[in-house]
């Protein structure tokens, strides 16, 4: 694959530009490494930590015109978005090479996926959200079940000082590609009706409120965002979202927190599994809720006690009713709950180490009904079910001296479902020289069935009670090193994991049943990442990542179409990324960014046939551009101009295989705050 000359242009411009004069160094000094609260239970620095973490931070991302998380994810090591189509369809993403189930998502420390691992981003958007935490490798020693290559933490902001009101409008418009697809003429039931011409429109309207209480803070955010679609045929997507977080002191010991987020979604999608456009009428829709209730209280300078409860529902399904007299019909109906108690309690006998203990209660239920009519052929399918997760879990923090940072973990977990399970991890972080840190950990994690795997009753699969967990062992190992007085910094991680039980659908039911622990697989890699200040406003950021990995035990499908082949790739898995952003953030009216992002080739499967057809979709490069204006600017208040260009070359490319991808966006909007 071709590196983007942009790349190359920032590491050249890092590399060669000389120390800045003394007024400019007051300016440009290197920002502080974040405090990340999500890989380990205590809160530490980032240049401390021995896991790779990624901090993104959501005020840079709405002034690039970024709505939505995946959209984010695109630009962090290691993470790759698959999309299946335009805004609101299936939304993957895949870490470290893992399989997308194989990460743990929290709002606000909340679990958000359904259990099982399974979410999709296709909703989750950047409204409110302060900033992004993105651990990779293993996590189940603190966050159980389905952190198996990371945990994606989503936190939302925190209110202060004055009541501030903001307002976001955007518009943006894109270019169809010719015929979008569909076999059927336009207009036709469901057809899109603005923009069936050729383009593809789009509204983003979000609006919040935050400040500051007599004893505490809050912060509530509404939003809409709604799409005509990549396809002339009903192709129309609206999410409705409302988030919202209270902090609250009753006590100078004591802290209340309070968060949640709603989202109302809709997604009509013309497209078969294959990718073809041929349905007009079908939807899908999803009903999510997620709260979480925490309080903390400290009882003397070393010891501190935490009590979280959170809830998280997710109620949805999806509606196919028949196109034609004999066409075919499918409606199914899922509602997912997951509700959680844990109680954690941390000593700090000293400066240099912590101590945390906790223990965690879940409830998980699932309903779910489908009814479907194919030609001659009806089927009715209902389950029910329910199981709880109870663990206990234990870590420590270490610092010995200055420079070294130890940590070790350990829990055990007892499913209903399957028994006990235990994972552990280990992490160091040497600051070798005052500009050099090598850091290291390895871990074990494991993911739990999905409702589905372990109860289906549907006529096309039947559920496997007697399923183990999918598990993973990892390591891996990395040096940092500031360069240019610490405007810079670049770092390389290398990685290496096992997954092990890997469950796989067999059609012969060939353990009894059609779900069976029998495939294994490898994912290894290198992440390479660099960060600077090159000039005054002007910063830079490139990040890199060569990925193999490779198919052990096949399972039971070994024909050219199954999932998993001996000794190939794993599917959707580029075999190197890269992306790379310049952006100008200074004092004047003017800010923005350019980011390159290139993708290498990955496997995929052409699900047209079956069985489905191996295929290699080819590497792209895409071009993004964002730019915010201010038009005035009085105080606390503040009015901008904001430009986004997604794919600013027009490059065509594709996500999954036979399913569109956006060509060149422009959305132009207003900001306002007061």
């Amino acid at each position: 694959m071709r590196i983007p000359r942009l790349l190359v242009a920032v590491v050249a411009i890092v590399a060669v530009r000389p120390p800045v004069v003394a007024q400019e160094a007051s300016r440009d000094t290197v920002r502080a490494a974040p405090i990340v609260v999500t890989a380990t239970r205590a809160p530490l620095s980032q240049s401390v930590l021995p896991v790779a973490v990624s901090v993104i931070r959501g005020e840079e991302l709405r002034a690039r015109g970024v709505t939505t998380v995946a959209d984010a994810l695109n630009d962090v090591t290691s993470a790759y978005v698959a999309q299946s189509g335009s805004a609101g369809a299936t939304t993957s993403l895949f870490l470290r090479g893992g399989e997308s189930k194989y990460v743990k998502v929290l709002i606000d420390g909340v679990a958000a996926n359904d259990p099982g691992g399974t979410y999709d981003f296709a909703s989750l958007t950047m409204d409110n959200v302060d900033r992004i935490e993105i651990v990779r490798g293993p996590a189940s020693v603190i966050y159980g079940a389905d952190a198996v290559t990371g945990v994606i933490n989503v936190i939302t902001r925190r209110g202060s000082g004055d009541q501030r009101v903001e307002l976001d409008v955007r518009g943006g418009a894109a270019t169809r590609e010719h015929g979008s697809g569909s076999t059927a003429p336009c207009p036709a039931p469901g057809c899109s009706q603005p923009g069936s011409a050729g383009t593809m429109q789009s509204i983003d309207v979000t609006g919040s409120l935050s400040g500051a209480l007599a004893a505490g803070t809050y912060s509530f955010a509404v939003a809409r965002h709604q799409s005509t679609g990549l396809y002339r045929l009903n192709n129309h997507f609206q999410n409705n979202v409302a988030s919202g977080r209270f902090v609250l002191r009753p006590a100078a010991e004591t802290e209340l927190r309070l968060a949640m987020r709603y989202n109302d979604y809709r997604f009509n999608y013309p497209t078969n599994g294959g990718g073809t456009a041929v349905d007009s009428n079908a939807y899908r829709t999803e009903d999510r809720t997620v709260l979480g209730v925490e309080v903390e209280r400290a009882f003397s300078t070393a010891w501190r006690s935490t009590l979280a409860l959170s809830s998280s529902m997710n109620d949805g399904g999806t509606n196919d009713e028949k196109d034609t007299p004999t066409g075919n019909r499918f409606i199914s109906q899922d509602r997912v709950r997951r509700r959680s108690a844990e109680l954690r309690a941390q000593w700090t006998p000293a400066s240099s180490a912590a101590i945390t203990v906790g223990a965690q209660a879940e409830q998980q239920d699932q309903r779910s009904q489908s009814q479907g009519q194919f030609g001659t052929f009806t089927s009715n399918s209902i389950f029910a079910a329910a199981r709880r997760n109870t663990g206990v879990y234990g870590e420590l923090i270490a610092t010995p001296f200055t420079r070294l940072t130890a940590t070790a973990g350990g829990r055990l977990d007892h499913n209903e479902q399957f028994g006990d399970f235990t994972t552990a991890r280990v992490g160091l972080s040497w600051r070798v020289l005052a500009s050099t840190r090598i850091r290291a950990t390895a871990g074990t994690a494991f993911r739990e069935p999905t409702f589905f795997e372990n109860y289906s009753t549907s006529a096309f699969a039947r559920g496997n009670p007697d399923l183990a967990p999918e598990r993973t062992r990892s390591a891996d190992a990395g040096i940092e090193q500031d360069l240019l007085n610490g405007r810079a910094q670049v770092g390389v991680t290398g990685f290496a994991q096992r997954f092990e039980n890997l469950i796989d659908y067999d059609g012969a039911a060939g353990c009894g049943f059609n779900y069976c622990n029998v495939a294994r697989a490898e994912s290894n890699g290198i992440e390479g990442e660099l960060r600077a200040l090159v000039a005054g406003p002007w910063s830079a950021t490139v990040g890199t990542t060569f990925l193999k990995t490779r198919v052990i035990d096949p399972g039971f499908d070994q024909t050219s179409g199954g999932l998993y082949r001996k000794g190939e790739t794993l599917i959707r898995r580029p075999q190197n990324k890269s992306s790379a952003e310049l952006a100008y953030r200074g004092r004047s009216r003017l800010s923005g960014a350019m980011r390159v992002l290139a993708v290498g080739k990955r496997a995929d499967r052409d699900f047209r046939s079956f069985p489905a057809t191996p295929v290699t979709l080819p590497a792209y490069e895409r071009v993004d551009f964002g730019a915010d204006y201010a038009l005035r600017e009085s105080g606390s208040s503040r009015s901008s101009l904001a430009l986004r260009v997604e794919n600013l070359t027009n490059a065509s490319y594709q996500n999954v295989f036979n399913f569109l991808a956006p060509r060149r966006t422009v959305s132009i909007g207003i900001r306002s705050m007061f």
